[in-house]
Formats: C-alpha cells, sequence, structure tokens
C-alpha cells in the first residue's frame, strides 16, 4: 500500500478528540500568572521601594501567589494531558513527552467535569498509568459552548469502554 493511502486509511480510523492547543493553552495560563507576578513587582523594584521596605510588597506578593495557588489547585492545570487520539479500539494519550496507549478495555468510565470554570472530560481507568488512575483533557474547541456535545463524547467513550470489557471480559 502506497504510504499517503496508508495514512489516509489511518486519518479515518483515529480522530484527534481533545484541544489541539492544550499545550499552548496550559503555557499561556502559566506565563500569564508569571507576568501578572512581574507586573506587580516590577514597579517596586524600579523605584527602590521594595529594597527599602520589603513587608507590604512580600505581603501582596504572597496573597497574589496564594491566589495562583489556590487557581491552579481548582482547575486542576497541571493534570490536563495535551492530546487525546482515538484510534478506535485504544486511545493514544500524550504529554509533553510522555506517549502511552490505554485499551478501551482499561477504562472504567468517561465523564464532563467542569472546575474552576474550565470544561474537561475525565477518564477514569481501572489501573494506574504513567498518567495515574484517570486522564483529564479539554474537549475540542468547536464543543466548549455545548455541554450537551461534550456530555455525548464522554457517554460515547464509556460505552465503548464498557463494550470492550464486555468483549474482552473483566479487566481490573
Amino acid at each position: 500500500m502506497h504510504p499517503r493511502e496508508n495514512r489516509l486509511l489511518m486519518s479515518k480510523h483515529m480522530q484527534i478528540i481533545s484541544f489541539k492547543n492544550t499545550s499552548l493553552f496550559k503555557r499561556g495560563i502559566w506565563l500569564s500568572a508569571a507576568a501578572l507576578v512581574m507586573f506587580v513587582t516590577a514597579p517596586a523594584a524600579v523605584d527602590g521601594s521594595l529594597w527599602r521596605n520589603p513587608t507590604p510588597h512580600l505581603v501582596v506578593l504572597a496573597a497574589l501567589i496564594a491566589c495562583f495557588i489556590y487557581f491552579f489547585g481548582k482547575t486542576h492545570i497541571h493534570r490536563l494531558v495535551d492530546e487525546v487520539v482515538d484510534c478506535g479500539d485504544h486511545l493514544t494519550i500524550k504529554r509533553a513527552n510522555t506517549e502511552e496507549n490505554i485499551s478501551f478495555a482499561k477504562i472504567s468510565a468517561a465523564e464532563v467535569a467542569a472546575a474552576g470554570g474550565i470544561t474537561r472530560i475525565t477518564i477514569r481507568l481501572h489501573d494506574l498509568t504513567r498518567f495515574g488512575g484517570q486522564i483529564e483533557f479539554l474537549p475540542q474547541a468547536s464543543l466548549w459552548s455545548n455541554l450537551p456535545g461534550i456530555e455525548r463524547v464522554a457517554a460515547a467513550l464509556t460505552e465503548r469502554a464498557k463494550q470492550a470489557k464486555n468483549t474482552h471480559g473483566d479487566i481490573g
């Protein structure tokens, strides 16, 4: 088979079901937080007040960092995987340089979660993987304002996991 035909055949069976720019989105959140810290501290460092009386500036900086810790803790940005590809009989999960194939038989359920105003799909697994016991990802951008659409994707993943479990027997 010609490589182009093979690629076309694979593209029919493989579909990215996650937001394609998740890594850029996560990097933007972290860089925005760093820029806000710099924006708050830079004027005090330039005029010298930071060095003469650091206490008020440190209190403001500590409050800002506490807000970031709360925000990042609520939104779980650090847990989002960069890409989820539906390959028919398994999902290929990627985060940075780590990639793992997860069979549908290893999935216990998929559900929609909204933490900190960011809607995501959470895939719960029977066993631990390199990504832990669950996979969290942002759905495709075309679904962001369509909660029923996101719920259909999660329900379809759960149904395929049940079918795979019934086909392959109980894994767990």
